[in-house]
């Protein structure tokens, strides 16, 4: 079998609990080559694999052995590794958000276009099995026309956490902020709709400072220096509307429905299941046609994974994979990514001028 050789850098939280845990579900790549800053993480994992590690992303990309770059690294570092990585040949496949900017977006998209390199982007959300049911019932009009949307985006704080691994700072300083939680869900209302054309918002920064809770930066101080509640609309045109929260909430009552969708004949309600897997989740739709006898909701079977393991995570590597193979054009692609990038953005500037902002990007 043709596999794709694959460094990863960043060795922290995001990369166990999803990448390195889950291997054994990327048949097509192998792992080569890891990178952290801090040496003890890239040791443990060269260790762990028998590959060897690097400290630095010079030494990576002048020594390793690999054709692909997995970028796990905080969202600040995102552009300037993943630009680096293409200057040296590499394709990349990067966490969310691919960048902090629109103009950064379009920076790594041409790189990647001009040395014929794939550029695939996080979050993964358009190919995981839930989001395939979703778009299979919109397009059976199971729902008729969609109206509006609305979601959420509200996750713990990475700083309540009763254990959080490693430093967080990060998450709170400036280019993190609502991209963080906000962006995934993002990827997966446009992989629904489409481009949306205009956003307005209202966002601020609620909780200037935060206490890390549990872990080894325990009673740690963290000054926080972005909005931390960013609520947004967006307009799809033609009509059809959806609103996302998109918060880093600091406490762990969080209790509502992932995404609903209300159309002109039913409606349809993702619930989180609670579980580790994109499958630990609980899809309704709502029928409504008394002339058939059909009113009231029923539950829905998922579409079966692409792959074994259908962690979202793993989902994006094997596609990036798959898409490096066979020359195919990611789903996942820098242009969707750059296009919730700017909904970001501009939600930013809406918020602060109380004007309404056109969107210019597509996918």
């Amino acid at each position: 079998m043709n596999r794709t050789k694959y460094a990863i850098i960043g060795c922290g939280s995001v990369s166990g609990n999803r990448y390195f845990n889950n291997l054994g579900a990327i048949p097509k790549g192998r792992l080569t080559a890891v990178c952290d800053e801090v040496e003890v993480r890239a040791k443990h994992r060269a260790e762990e694999f028998g590959i060897p590690y690097y400290k630095k992303l010079d030494d990576l990309l002048m020594k390793g052995d690999f054709d692909l770059l997995v970028t796990l690294t905080n969202i600040q570092s995102h552009f300037p590794i993943n630009l680096k990585a293409l200057k040296n040949g590499k394709h990349v496949y990067t966490q969310k958000p691919m960048t902090v900017t629109t103009e950064e977006a379009t920076t790594l998209i041409n790189e990647a276009a001009k040395r014929n390199l794939k550029l695939v982007a996080e979050a993964a959300d358009p190919i995981t099995p839930v989001n395939r049911t979703i778009r299979k019932l919109l397009d059976s009009g199971a729902i008729g026309k969609v109206a509006w949307i609305r979601a959420t985006c509200t996750v713990v704080s990475s700083a309540i956490n009763d254990n959080w691994p490693t430093e967080p700072s990060w998450k709170y300083k400036k280019g993190a902020g609502p991209r963080d939680p906000g962006i995934e869900r993002l990827h997966a209302l446009t992989a629904l709709l489409g481009p949306a054309q205009r956003v307005t918002a209202m966002s601020g920064l609620n909780q200037p400072e935060i206490v890390v809770r549990g872990g080894p930066y325990k009673g740690k101080h963290i000054k926080v220096e972005e909005d931390d509640i960013t609520l947004l609309t967006l307009d799809f045109g033609d009509s059809i509307f959806a609103f996302l929260d998109m918060v880093y909430a600091n406490q762990r009552a969080i209790r509502r429905p992932v995404m609903e969708i209300y159309g002109h004949t039913g409606a349809i309600c993702h619930l989180s299941g609670g579980g580790p897997k994109d499958n630990d989740f609980v899809l309704e739709l709502y029928r409504d046609e008394p002339e058939r006898g059909i009113r009231g909701w029923m539950k829905v079977d998922p579409i079966p994974p692409l792959q074994p393991d259908p962690s979202p995570a793993v989902a994006g590597l094997v596609h990036a994979i798959d898409c490096i193979i066979e020359d195919k054009k990611p789903i996942l692609s820098g242009e969707h990514a750059r296009h919730c990038i700017e909904i970001v953005e501009k939600a930013i500037v809406a918020a602060r001028t109380g004007m309404t902002q056109k969107l210019e990007t597509t996918f």
